[in-house]
This record gives structure tokens, sequence and C-alpha cells, in this order.
């Protein structure tokens, strides 16, 4: 008769999350989840067929606590810059998930998450711009463009240690750029 399981799939997948989300990438292992749960790396290896399937996991459950932040800007009085502050915060709440997400992810292109390409989020946050400022597509996508680099080099100032700007200066400083590049695209349309 096998030994009893000790630990769960979800309590491993927990425990390897906060080993990245309070180590970061580099910390997690089958040695270092092992001796964090107590255990030998035979119970990790029995609920993941692979480091790489559990660390997939692990970047689920991450992209999941972003997407939650994101969720939560929508909510804003302004959805649009309500994510842009939403991906800002995430990078101060969170920095090393942050960085696992969309530094360190070894994908190709580890900012599908947010930046401009095909995806649910990208979808999500320029559908805001097109329903509240009534622009079109392309235009939506041309100002999400600009201002989600803008943002993006904004939350990484936060994720590695160097914020040198508080919360009311991040949100005069996006009201800014948004209104420069939506006075150039309506100067241009005239």
């Amino acid at each position: 008769m096998p030994p009893k399981v000790k630990f769960s799939r979800e309590e491993i997948l927990s425990a390897a999350y906060e080993l990245v989300r309070n180590n970061g990438k580099d910390a997690l292992s089958a040695r270092s989840l092992a001796s964090a749960l107590g255990v030998s790396t035979a119970p990790i290896f029995t609920a993941f067929e692979s480091i790489d399937a559990l660390t997939d996991a692990v970047k689920a459950r991450a992209k999941a606590s972003y997407d939650a932040y994101l969720t939560e800007g929508l909510s804003h009085p302004i959805p649009f810059k309500g994510t842009g502050l939403a991906h800002i915060r995430f990078a101060k709440d969170e920095p090393l998930l942050f960085r696992f997400l969309f530094v360190e992810s070894g994908e190709a292109d580890p900012l599908r998450h947010y930046l401009p390409g095909d995806c649910e989020n990208e979808r999500m946050v320029r559908n805001t711009v097109e329903s509240g400022y009534g622009y079109t597509t392309e235009e939506a996508k041309h100002l999400y463009n600009h201002l989600s680099v803008y943002v993006h080099g904004l939350a990484m100032l936060y994720a590695y240690g160097h914020a040198v700007f508080d919360e009311g200066d991040v949100d005069r400083m996006l009201t800014e750029v948004f209104l420069a590049l939506k006075d150039k695209m309506e100067a241009k349309n005239q």
C-alpha cells in the first residue's frame, strides 16, 4: 500500500506560489519547495509531472492575481486609466510576481498580458477606450500602444525598487500623457 499523501496538489501549488511571490522565480526548485514543505521531492512529482508543469501552474495563479488587479482597475471612474494604475500597483505590491510574469517568463513575448497584441486583457482595456471616448478600433489601438509603453515603464521602476514617483504623481502623469495624445489625435482628425 502506498504511503498516504501528506500534501494535496493545491497545497503544493500554494507553497510554490508563495515561494515565487516572496523569493522570485529562481527560488522555485523541487528541492527548495520540498524543504519549505518539510518533505522529500517525491510528493511534488506525484502532484506535478515536472517542475515545468508546476512553474506553469504558478504562472497561471500569478496571472489570475494580476487579472484581479486589472478587473479592479476597470471599476475606476476612468477605466482605461484605472487599468494602467492597476498594472503599476501590481508591480508595486507584487514586484517578484510582476517580474515573473513580465520579465522572467522565458517566453519570446513575456509582455503579451498587457502590451499590444491580440489577447484578452489587451482587448478588454482597448474596448474601454473605444466605448469611453468614441474612438475607432485603430485610434484606440494607437492610444493604447503609446500609453501601455509609458505605463509599463513606470511599473518596471516599481518592480525593481526604483519608485521615484508617488501615486499622486503617477496619476497626474498618466492624465497629462493621455490628454497630450488625445489632443494630438483630435488635431490629426480635423
